[in-house]
């Protein structure tokens, strides 16, 4: 793969669009989206090639925190290392995919950054409920992988941190998507996971955000 995205950059981000903007309202429990056809199939295929390290882990708190020195993501070094990375972050980076969030979520985005984390998921992961509130202002999390029990691995929604109110299902190049508040519970119930679930979790943070190491652009912000 050669590592110039720019040809696709348009397309990219139009297709983006496109499945974005067709995405409607959910309101149950809380306000959020379940987008389908987010990218073109040669850019899913070309993400799931993305080398990953897997890793045996035995999550005790149900927290991605347990374990930090493991996570990965999307970042200048890896960027220049594949093109399906670099065309990632463009779609993520472009102003118009920036102005469609914006308007869906009544939000803006100016001075954010952004962070990409490439999950890789196996047996015993499980995450206790959660809202994302603080310095996250978007989030969507975007199901890459396919298997005999994939549809069964999707979020779990809450309505709030002890009751339990659906699972997204899980389908490649499908993905939830939520603008943080103190009513958006999700998790991940404790389920077998017969092969690998890999998901990229998008977020676009604040300045507050710490970990720059994490972020596609340590210093730089989306617009």
């Amino acid at each position: 793969m050669t590592l110039s995205s720019l040809p696709f950059a348009q397309s990219d981000a139009t297709h983006f669009v496109k499945a974005w903007d067709s995405a409607p309202l959910r309101t149950d429990p809380y306000n959020h989206f379940i987008v389908k056809d987010i990218f073109t199939p040669s850019l899913v295929s070309d993400l799931v090639e993305i080398p990953a390290q897997e890793h045996d882990l035995a999550y005790a708190l149900g927290t991605r925190e347990e374990f930090n020195p493991t996570r990965q993501y999307v970042t200048p070094d890896t960027i220049s290392q594949f093109e399906a990375a670099r065309r990632i972050s463009d779609i993520f980076l472009s102003p118009i995919v920036i102005s469609a969030l914006e308007k869906k979520g009544v939000i803006s985005l100016k001075d954010s950054l952004l962070r990409i984390e490439y999950a890789i998921d196996k047996d015993k992961f499980w995450l206790t409920p959660h809202t994302d509130l603080g310095v996250k202002l978007f989030t969507f999390l975007i199901y890459l992988s396919e298997g005999e029990d994939a549809y069964a691995w999707g979020t779990d929604i809450y309505y709030d941190a002890d009751n339990h109110h659906s699972t997204v299902p899980y389908e490649s190049n499908t993905g939830l998507s939520f603008f943080p508040s103190n009513k958006t519970w999700h998790g991940f119930e404790p389920r077998p996971l017969k092969e690998i679930r890999k998901t990229l979790i998008v977020n676009y943070v604040t300045q507050e955000w710490r970990n720059r190491h994490e972020l596609v652009h340590p210093t730089e912000a989306v617009c």
